[in-house]
Order: structure tokens, then sequence, then C-alpha cells
């Protein structure tokens, strides 16, 4: 799997990592084992799903929504996400409704987002939701999946797979030292939270030219990990 962002911060009296924003199928959620962490500030441990060996508390979904449901007061909006394995509910509350005003049915987005439990139902409470324009994000995203993942157990139709297999070149294994660079990108961003960063400040910052920086950022910007807040100045989300 590709993993985004593990920084730490403070929870209370204890460092606490942020946890990695992992790729998969909506049908390995659905499928999984919910447990249900710790508030504890003195043990706090976050509520994730056991997907094979892997504990998933925050997701990055390349989904359809296939059904929204916006309340009169506008503080409550659940939006269903359907990947082609399974459909799972992205649930707002509040001031967070706010940002999903222009989420629509039939709108292709990524989500990234905590992974939450209520009454044995598992959906995801977003941080982020961007509608993607490039259908072609989708077809790379269920490449990358059935590599990392295999073949889902709910696939529609193996109509997802040929098309794949005609328009996307097999990717090259993930390169150790290009997810270490990504990381300290975020861990900059982090570190200056309040205002953000210039292209020229973390390239001095990672000792890499502009050119090699703006190709982390770019990437980092499509997966959504990271965001322009001002012309020129970059933040993690």
């Amino acid at each position: 799997m590709t993993p985004l962002g593990n920084t730490q911060f403070q929870q209370g009296a204890q460092p606490v990592k942020r946890q990695i924003a992992y790729k998969t199928w909506l049908s390995n959620l659905s499928n999984g084992n919910f447990i249900q962490g710790s508030k504890s500030p003195e043990n706090f441990s976050p509520n994730y799903v056991e997907v094979n060996n892997l504990q998933i508390s925050r997701v990055n979904i390349v989904a359809t929504i296939v059904e929204v449901f916006k309340n009169d007061d506008g503080n409550y909006f659940s939006f269903t996400l359907d990947d082609g394995t399974a459909a799972i509910r992205m649930k707002a509350f509040n001031e967070d409704t706010t940002k999903l005003l222009s989420i629509e049915k039939g709108n292709l987005v990524l989500v990234i987002g905590r992974v939450r439990e209520y009454q044995g139902e598992i959906y995801i409470s977003p941080e982020i939701t961007k509608i993607v324009g490039d259908p072609n994000i989708e077809l790379i995203r269920k490449a990358e999946l059935l590599r990392n993942f295999g073949k889902p157990e709910k696939l529609k139709s193996n109509l997802n797979v040929q098309i794949l297999q005609t328009k996307i070149t097999p990717q090259k294994p993930v390169d150790p030292s290009h997810e270490e660079l990504r990381q300290k990108v975020i861990d900059i961003l982090m570190e200056n939270d309040e205002r953000g960063a210039e292209i020229s400040f973390i390239s001095k910052a990672i000792n890499k030219d502009d050119a090699a920086t703006e190709t982390v950022v770019k990437e980092l910007m499509t997966e959504g990990e990271i965001y322009e807040n001002k012309p020129g100045l970059y933040k993690a989300v």
C-alpha cells in the first residue's frame, strides 16, 4: 500500500502519530473488524478497522457519490460512496457540512477521512473531499489497489479489470527513498502549519532543487494530503 502522512502531534501529555491515510477498497472496510480506540489523554489510541495485517484509522478513497441526503437545517449531510466493491456512507455534522455544499450525486470524489462506527455501521468522517475531474484518476487508483490487495471480494464486473489491463501501464514498486522524501515534505509543512511554506523553503529544507520539490508537492496535492492555502504557500491537511 501507499501510506500517506505519519506525523506526530500532541494529544494531552502524550505524543500521538498522525495516522496513515490508507488507500483501500471500500469492501475491505465493510468486511473488516472495527476496533474501538481509547480517548484517554494518558493512553490515547484511535479507532481502526482490521484489514489483513493493517490497522486502518484513516482512509484515502476514490469513489462515486451514488446517494445524497442533506437535512433542511444543514447540520447533517450523508453521502453514499461506491467504488464498485461496496457502498459506505460518509457523514458530516454541523459546521463540517459547509465544506460539502458543492458535492452532489454522480460526482467522482477523492475523500480523506477517519473511519467511524455507529450502531454497527462503519462510515467515514471526512477531513477533506475533492471532486475528481479526471476519470483516469479512478483507473489509476483501481490498478494500484489490484496490485496491493488483489481482486476485491465484490467487483461488479470484469470490465474494470479489462480496462485497467489495456489502459494502465504496470507501475514500478514503491521507491522507499521517494516515500521518505514525501514524508519529509509533509513533516516540514506540519512544522510550519501556521503560515504554510513556499517551494523554495521546502527545497532548502530537504536539500533538493525546486523542480524536484514541485513534483513531490503536486503529487501530494493530487492525493489530497496537502493543499495550497494561499498562492505559493502550502500546508498539510
